[in-house]
This record gives C-alpha cells, structure tokens and sequence, in this order.
C-alpha cells in the first residue's frame, strides 16, 4: 500500500563540475525537508552555492540542517564544507555522513585550511561513516519518523557513494552522487520510489548517459520516480518521452512517496 512519507525533497541546484564557476549556478545539491515544518533534515551534498540556495528556498533557513551527507571529495559536492564548518561548528554540533574512507579526504584535503585557525573547530563536528554492511541512524527530530540511511559505493574516478533513505523501515528516495553506469548500483538505487540519478548528454566511466538511464527504467518495469540532475545550465536539461523519466529543476519540490510495490 503506498502513500505519501514525512517528507519531500527540494532541489537547490544541477550544476556541473564548473557550472557554479562560470555561469554562477549552483552545484547539483537537494534538501530533505520535514513537510509539517519545512525543516532541513538532512543536506544532500554542499557543492558552490549550496548554503545560498538552502537560504532561498528553506522557509526557516536560520535553522542549519540536523545532518549533511557528502558524497564524495570533489569541489562541486563538498566546496563549501570549510565555510560551514568554521561558521556553524562555532554554535553547535555539526554531523556529516559519509562513506567510509571519503572521511579521511574531507578532513585532510577538503578542510586543511582549517588547521590554521587559532579554534579547534573540529571539536564540534560529529563524522558519520558507514559502509554497504550496516543502515545508520539519522536524526529526524520526531519520534514518529525513524531515518536510517544505507549507502553503496558508485562508479567515479574519486571515492564515492550514493545512498537509500528509510523512513521507518521503507525506502522514500535514493540517491546516486556522481556515478557511471554500473548495474548493481543501479539496482540498488532502484529499490527506492523516488530516485535522484547523475546524468550528462554523453556516456563516461564517471557519468551516465540520458540514454542509459532511460533504458534501464524501461528494462526494470517497475513504477518509479526518476529525476535526472547534475545535467548543468538550463539550457543543458534533457527532455525525455512522457511517462518516462524527468528532469529536476532547481527550486522544485518533490513529494516522496512509500513504496507501492512491496
């Protein structure tokens, strides 16, 4: 039986790796939010401009996410973590998931500039790692709503993973960070209703191609949501076949489901 789950997911960008340089669009980031309250759950990456679109399209954006997920070490995914970090660990508790191993680039690569500050401001940074071999607990602030997030290694030239949410033990959204093509990757991404998938004009080993997605949602033949991002300019969307697969746009709102076919 399927209906509709706690929460929706807002998408704050689609950008490219040098989308958010050059044509100051925002790198491909979501926010889970609480529809009751409209507050940021969980972060889905922090690329360039994320922190300024999590601000425009919050309602609250005073309120900082309860936790960020990071998917991989590469300026577009996770470029604005020093900032956040030495801006907000000062306040309180700042969480970040991640899959094991992208923490040790995070903190030695990504926030080596930190190390500098005269503050510790990592005394105030919760790391969340997991692996493929267990579902982590995630803090929804509502004893109603029980998170738990299971991640899986993509296929990318830099350490990286994508995930599949729970909300009370059924899955509500997955999401694939930057990944090619690589079919149990997919088949695990495809256990979730709604599903947030990497996706350029062209195939690489990095990155799927439009037409490999397409493909492998009609081969599965089973209801699914399927929202292509990280596409780049507006100019760049794909447009596909009705009734098929789409592609998310910065600003939108999409409701997220209960599974309808288990």
């Amino acid at each position: 039986m399927s209906g509709l789950s706690s929460y929706d997911v807002i998408c704050l960008g689609v950008g490219k790796g040098a989308t958010a340089v050059y044509f100051d669009q925002t790198s491909s980031s979501f926010a889970l939010v609480r529809r009751s309250t409209g507050e940021c759950i969980l972060l889905i990456d922090m690329g360039l401009g994320s922190i300024f679109a999590l601000q425009k399209y919050i309602k609250d954006f005073q309120i900082k996410p309860r936790q960020i997920f990071i998917s991989h070490n590469h300026t577009d995914h996770s470029g604005e973590l020093p900032v956040y970090i030495a801006n907000e660990a000062l306040k309180s508790l700042v969480r970040i998931v991640c899959y094991v191993g992208i923490q040790s680039r995070l903190r030695h690569q990504r926030c080596a500039e930190l190390d500098s500050s005269t503050t510790d401001l990592f005394h105030n940074v919760q790391w969340i790692t997991c692996d493929e071999s267990q579902d982590v607990d995630l803090d929804s602030g509502d004893p109603n709503s029980k998170l738990k997030i299971r991640v899986h290694q993509s296929q990318h030239s830099e350490l990286c993973a994508g995930f599949v949410l729970y909300e009370n033990n059924q899955a509500i959204l997955s999401f694939s960070g930057d990944s090619g093509f690589n079919v149990p990757f997919y088949t695990f991404l495809w256990t979730a209703p709604t599903i947030l998938v990497d996706g350029r004009q062209t195939t690489t080993y990095e990155h799927a191609s439009f037409d490999e997605i397409l493909n492998f949602h009609k081969a599965k033949s089973i209801p699914r949501q399927v929202l292509v991002y990280h596409y780049g300019l507006e100019s760049d969307k794909p447009k596909f076949p009705d009734g098929t697969i789409s592609a998310i746009s910065p600003g939108q709102t999409v409701q997220l489901t209960l599974p309808s076919d288990i």
